[in-house]
């Protein structure tokens, strides 16, 4: 398996996965190394079409790609409908591939991976729920140009290509750009050190928020592991499978993937402020974007005293703090649209797999405790 964009928060929860799969190996490629100890990771620039065609030659033995790699710009909003950002998402895909698709002479299944603005979410109300078979919502998207030119290359070969278009993804890496657990994070580990922590609690620093829905990384690689019959032989009977090949319900198809419930941000914030051992608060509305950086030299602080596995405020939160204020409404009294999708399309296929997602926070948050990315509650 190469999973492509391995230092991002959908790529490192892929990797982590297969490569606790017995009978896989597991190959990450970014540019910068994933938080992940043991795996096998190449660095890779993938706007570099000479290091992709290099890179690609030591590539033979692969037979199955997840492709979750992403250009943003700084800024992150803006970009969203820049041509020139969409025609890199383009490029990158198709430095990797061209070469790829030549030296791997087995590849037989490729995950690419979307999101909600495959349904205009991020230009105007979306149908709701969003559903895989309604047409094209007709918008300038890079993921029509990476998903129409991965398959004309698939009407000429043997391959298989599954595309999934998950909601909020909820995980973790350091420096994506859109990692609101990242967010979370560092505003509850500063609130929770505030000297007037107790006072003050564990404040709402958003907007007024309607329902959304969210998919927890780590099942989403557990997806991508059903849609080609990797299941943990140890776990499962494999009797009726033929391991690793596209699995014929997945092969050719699109699905929404979610944890399977919605919620209202401001409904679980209460039960998150435990995690840092804080009393809910008033609402304290800012934007974490202005907010935060300015205490950066509080987290460095934070850093020291708990001996942290993480970099600075602004390289842990990268643009992630843009993405925090747009998914927390921040400044606005009317919640924006709810851009909810159907996953009853997979689940009807066979992967039927759900979590909670107020337990989903509090899991990688505790989970971000005990690696000590972030520090233990007060």
């Amino acid at each position: 398996m190469l999973v492509v964009g391995a230092s991002g928060i959908v790529g490192r929860a892929a990797l982590e996965h297969f490569d606790s799969l017995p009978g896989w190996r597991t190959i990450g490629v970014s540019r910068r190394a994933p938080d992940l100890a043991g795996v096998e990771h190449i660095a890779l620039d993938l706007q570099d079409t000479v290091a992709c065609e290099r890179v690609a030659v030591k590539l033979r033995d692969v037979t199955h790609v997840i492709y979750a790699a992403l250009f943003e710009k700084p800024g992150l909003l803006a970009g969203w409908v820049e041509a020139d950002q969409m025609q890199t998402n383009l490029l990158m895909l198709k430095n990797l591939m061209v070469p790829l698709q030549r030296a791997a002479k087995h590849l037989c299944h490729i995950s690419l991976l979307q999101g909600t603005k495959a349904y205009g979410a991020h230009v105007g109300r979306m149908r709701v729920p969003g559903k895989e078979r309604e047409p094209r919502v007709l918008h300038d998207n890079f993921y029509w140009l990476q998903e129409d030119w991965l398959k004309f290359q698939r009407a000429q070969a043997k391959w298989g290509l599954t595309i999934w278009r998950p909601p909020l993804i909820v995980g973790h890496a350091f420096g994506a750009p859109m990692n609101v657990l990242a967010a979370i994070g560092i505003y509850g580990a500063l609130a929770a050190t505030h000297p007037a922590a107790a006072r003050r609690g564990f404040g709402w620093p958003g907007g007024v928020c309607g329902p959304i829905d969210a998919v927890d990384a780590r099942l989403l690689a557990r997806a991508f592991a059903w849609s080609v019959n990797a299941v943990d032989m140890r776990q499962e009977e494999p009797m009726a499978l033929v391991p690793y090949k596209p699995r014929a319900a997945a092969n050719d198809q699109t699905f929404n993937v979610t944890n399977g419930d919605v919620f209202v941000p401001t409904t679980i914030w209460p039960r998150l402020a435990h995690c840092f051992g804080l009393l809910p608060g008033e609402a304290a509305p800012q934007h974490l974007q202005e907010a935060l950086p300015k205490q950066s030299a509080r987290w460095d602080t934070l850093v020291a005293e708990h001996d942290l596995r993480c970099p600075g405020l602004c390289d842990f939160a990268g643009d992630s703090l843009i993405y925090a204020d747009l998914f927390f409404n921040a400044g606005n009294s009317v919640p924006s649209p709810s851009p909810l999708l159907s996953s009853v399309k997979l689940r009807q296929a066979g992967f039927a797999e759900c979590i909670d997602s107020e337990d989903m926070f509090v899991e990688w948050l505790e989970r971000l405790q005990q690696m000590r990315v972030l520090p233990p509650p007060v």
